[in-house]
């Protein structure tokens, strides 16, 4: 799941200032009905962490992660955890407020953008769990590349149908097994309204007609969202994993 990376040695950068790599270790806990949604929750905020990291530190370069595949931890059901190594080329003129010296600036830079990415994925993270563990140099046995694994070819994935009543217009289409509703029929050109994409909201609303079976079970999000209306039929499309053949009308 992860990109593996090789580097070696503090060096020169371009502009002639002294470079050390550094590594860190954090831990991520993300709320999900299933692993498969785990994962490409983790995927997406662990990304943006790194996005702020970009912002917040533009001189440090050569950024990457390296994720660990998310795992179910047993102290609460539907959570998720996913360790991950980040590694970093960090100038010594880095700096940071109340930090003088690099690593210092680095370490806290790090923690400052792993708050702040929590913060803006609340629905997603479990902030107990989550933590950013150490910030140290990177060692030179730590930097040999790792076997590449051998390419499998990749099996087409198995459609579904999907009807799609949109103002009394009907839309036929075929996404994804397993796909995101709301992805898979947007992307077939079905411009089912949505505004957050998070469950905060209830622009994706549509009402199940024929399939609810083959759709995931209810989020948390709907439930505080829809209430009553979950009975009657009623989802949040950004919340569904569609698994089988489905009608639904916004």
């Amino acid at each position: 799941m992860g990109v593996q990376v090789s580097w070696c040695g503090t060096q020169e950068g371009v502009t002639g200032v002294s470079e050390t790599k550094y590594t860190t270790l954090a831990y991520l806990a993300v709320r999900s009905d299933a692993p498969a949604e785990a994962g490409s929750a983790v995927v997406r905020v662990y990304q943006d962490f790194l996005g702020l990291l970009q912002q917040m530190a533009p001189t440090v370069h050569s950024l990457r992660l390296e994720v660990d595949e998310p795992a179910p931890i047993k102290v609460e059901q539907g959570l998720y955890g996913s360790w991950a190594r980040l590694k970093a080329v960090v100038p010594h003129d880095l700096r940071a407020v109340g930090e003088s010296h690099h690593r210092e600036a680095w370490r806290q830079i790090v923690r400052q953008a792993f708050l702040r990415n929590l913060h803006e994925h609340h629905e997603l993270v479990d902030f107990a769990p989550s933590r950013v563990e150490l910030t140290r140099e990177l060692l030179p046995h730590e930097e040999a590349p790792a076997a590449e694994a051998p390419k499998v070819e990749e099996k087409p994935k198995e459609m579904i149908p999907v009807t799609v009543i949109l103002g009394g217009t009907t839309h036929r289409v075929e996404i994804p097994k397993g796909e995101n509703l709301l992805d898979g029929v947007n992307e077939k050109g079905v411009d089912v309204k949505w505004d957050c994409k998070n469950g905060v909201c209830d622009t994706c609303k549509v009402r199940v007609l024929k399939g609810q079976e083959n759709l995931s079970p209810p989020t948390e999000a709907e439930e505080n969202m829809l209430g009553d209306l979950l009975r009657q039929g009623y989802r949040l499309c950004c919340q569904v994993v569609a698994q089988g053949p489905c009608e639904i009308e916004q």
